[in-house]
This record gives structure tokens, sequence and C-alpha cells, in this order.
């Protein structure tokens, strides 16, 4: 027998209120349901309160869903079809109405822990609408979402040995987090050489200081002296004339340095040499320190299909994660590194074979700095590369997840893309009305409970 609560009272698009009766409780977060056409609207309680001075007490109900009968008895579905009416009782969720709307899925799911109120339910989440449709992991700092996201790629890794996960870690948090099952490239072991940038990023990389006019003088120079180089390093192939400077052909550097001297040794007067001597001090410099090993040493005699191999993890051989640690990468580069790999990630994924080419995810740390709000900060190519993924990577079998702990520092067009958002604690205001404009559909008193969560 259902236990009556109270009637509803009011009914909305997205919440229902009732007015309680007689000696019944509820609590905030349980949940509570009502009749409409032969189905029962489900709903969670999102707020108690006294009205207008008398003793009545009055529940705010963000509704969930719909429980209705099947032949395998009781099924839950998201959104509402059939609204109840004002004055239709309003009854308690039974022990089979919180089976049904928590019941293990019957398509590939996993497990990632159990609900607040009871802990006997597992929680599980949808492994293909998770990746396939992008998810996002929000929370303060100290909330604890290092620690979530490691529980959502185990949980994944654990049914998919097979899978193939870039996860960019700026401040070297996961390389402990996975054991053995993780393949960790940092600054001592990556291999992405020069040739590999497009303009954009290369001059974002090589091209420092001077004037705005100066600047463009060595934009205008680096472009001649990289397409050069490319087609020198081409030699005799037919294709020579069809390299531009954005064509992912080698060069060496020394060529490309060459190049800078003969077109300075050509300048009638010493002082439009400027925007040269700058532009090969720099390269000269960045070739000199050891930080930047990873970009100049071994330039051209890396093979794209290797560098590709080992960050994406083809073959597996047991390791299907690779964590990429960003710390000991230098500053004035990583939003470069970040560029270059999420473009070769789409890349790879956009020019393979669709049927033989498995799903990939890239997890996105700190997703703010590299995707932020105002298109006026951090690297534009960056956030667009990034982007690109979100909107567009899904078609191509490759997902998205983004961590951050500033959402609202965060771009919202990006954000959108993410069918499910784990949110944690959230003590910014901001931050709590970015996740409420973000997510329209989902259940406004749960949101309002992001600051208070432990």
């Amino acid at each position: 027998m259902d236990q009556t609560l109270g009637s509803v009272s009011a009914v909305g698009a997205s919440q229902i209120a009732a007015v309680m009766e007689g000696d019944h409780d509820a609590r905030v977060g349980s949940l509570v349901k009502a009749r409409a056409d032969g189905i029962s609207v489900v709903g969670v309680v999102a707020s108690i309160e006294l009205a207008g001075g008398t003793k009545r007490r009055m529940l705010g109900i963000d509704l969930l869903g719909e429980v209705a009968k099947t032949n395998d008895g009781l099924a839950f579905r998201r959104g509402v079809s059939q609204y109840p009416s004002v004055g239709t009782p309003l009854f308690a969720a039974d022990a089979a109405d919180y089976a049904a709307v928590y019941a293990k899925p019957a398509v590939p799911s996993i497990l990632l822990g159990t609900h607040y109120d009871d802990a006997s339910r597992p929680a599980f989440a949808l492994t293909d609408d998770l990746l396939s449709k992008h998810f996002a992991v929000l929370g303060s700092t100290g909330s604890g979402k290092s620690c979530s996201v490691a529980l959502i790629l185990s949980a994944i890794l654990a049914d998919h040995p097979n899978a193939h996960v870039v996860l960019l870690d700026p401040h070297n948090e996961y390389a402990t987090a996975f054991g053995g099952v993780a393949e960790v490239v940092n600054v001592d072991t990556l291999r992405l050489p020069l040739w590999l940038l497009d303009f954009e990023e290369a001059s974002r990389t090589l091209i420092r200081g001077g004037a705005v006019h100066e600047q463009q003088s060595q934009a205008i120079i680096l472009k001649d002296a990289i397409t050069w180089a490319r087609r020198n390093y081409a030699g005799n192939d037919p294709s020579v004339r069809s390299i531009t400077v954005d064509t992912p052909v080698p060069f060496n550097l020394f060529d490309l340095i060459r190049f800078i001297n003969d077109e300075m040794g050509r300048l009638g007067r010493p002082d439009s040499a400027t925007a040269y001597l700058r532009l090969r001090t720099r390269i000269e410099s960045m070739r000199d320190d050891r930080r930047f090993d990873f970009m100049f040493s071994k330039l051209g005699e890396d093979a794209l299909s290797e560098i590709v191999g080992r960050l994406f993890r083809i073959p597996v051989s047991g390791k299907p994660l690779t964590i990429v640690d960003l710390s000991g990468v230098p500053a004035e580069v990583t939003d470069v590194v970040v560029s270059l790999l999420c473009r070769i990630l789409f890349d790879f994924a956009l020019w393979s074979d669709h049927d033989a080419m498995p799903p990939l995810l890239l997890v996105c740390e700190e997703s703010q700095r590299y995707i932020p709000a105002d298109e006026r900060v951090g690297f534009a190519a960056t956030a667009r590369a990034i982007a690109r993924i979100a909107k567009e990577g899904r078609k191509y079998g490759l997902s998205l997840a983004l961590v951050s702990q500033r959402p609202s520092e965060l771009s919202p067009h990006v954000l959108s893309q993410c069918g499910t958002v784990f949110a944690l604690r959230l003590a910014d205001e901001h931050d709590q009305r970015f996740v409420l404009k973000t997510l329209p559909d989902a259940p406004r008193g749960m949101l309002r409970a992001l600051p208070s969560l432990p």
C-alpha cells in the first residue's frame, strides 16, 4: 500500500508543489510520485517549508521522469509526458519505485558508486551515452575532481581494456593512480618535433618580443622559411610544389636557420635585419635549451606513425591509457603542445578507417585554461582544436571529457556539448549560476545544493 503524503497543489513544466497532510514526513532528496493516466510521475523533494505562517508543510518537487508497468515489471524513463492534476494524491516512492529508477541498465554501463540516500542501491552511468555525448567533471578545489576522474576512467577501462584514452595532466596528479594500465609520457619522453606544428602554432612558439609590426615581419619570414625547409626536405618528390607551410612534411632545423641567414645576407641595410636576427636568436636559444628537447631533438627522424601510435596506444599492449604529464613542459609552449595533441587526435580520428578505428577519449584537466569563456584569453588555436572535438568528434568516434574547478571561466559553448555533468561541490556563486544555466533540464533543487555538498 502506497504511503500518502498529501496532494498536489501546483503544477509547472519541471516542478510541482504539494501540501503535506497528517503526520507523514518527507526529507530533501527523497523520491515521491503522483499518478497521471496510468503512470507514476516521479520527482525528488527539493524543498520543505511552512505555508504562510501556518503549520501546513509545502513540498517543492523537481520532476525526474515516469515509472510505468511493463511485461517485465516497472520501468523508469526520463522526462514527463503526462502531468498530474492539481489535487492528485502525492505518495512516497516505495522500494519497487526506487528499484526501477536506480536499476542496472540493460545496455552497457559502469558502476560509479551508491546512492547517497540508500547505500545499498548502486549508481550506474550508461557507457555509450557517457562517451558518445561527452561529459564534464566540475568542482571546487578539494572537492574530489581528480578522484572522480580516476574512478570514472578506472570503471571504463575495467570494462574496456582495449580502449584508447589520452589524459592531459597539467599537475602530474594521475601518474600513480592507474598502475600498470597507463603509459606516462612526460617532458623527458615526449616527442613532438617542430615540424609537426602548423604555422599558427610555430608562430606562437618561435616569435617573441618586438613591436607588432616587427612580429608581423617575423611571421612573414618564418612562413617562407618553413615552406622552403619542408620542400627542400621533400627533394625531388613530384608533389613538392603542393607542399605549404602547414603540410606535415618533416624539415631540418639546419635548413630553417640557413634560409633565414641567406635571406638576411641579401639585405642592403643592417637595420633591416632586426626581424631576421630576433627570429634566428629565438630558434637557436630554444634549440640549446634542454627544456625544449622534446621539440628540437631528432628533428625529422620521428615517423608520424610512431608518434601517433605511442601517444594514442596503438596497439594497446596492456596500457589503454596515455597520461601526458604537462607539468614539466615550459609554460610558454604548454598551449601549443595541447593544441598540437588535440589537432593530431582529431585528424587521426577523421582520416582513419571508421570501421577499423577504435573509439578514443580525450580527458582535458584544467580545461578552463585552454577553452576560456573569454575568447581574448589563451591561445585561439587550442580553443578551436578542443571545440572542434566537442562539436564534431562524436561523428568519428572521438569523445571528450572536460575537468574544471572554475566552470564559469570555461567556454559555455563547449560545455554545452557535454551530455553528462558530474557536479561536485561548487563554492563560488558565479560557478553555481553557470552550471544552473548550462543544465536547464537538471533538477534545480539538486543544483542549489552544490555549495553545501560535503
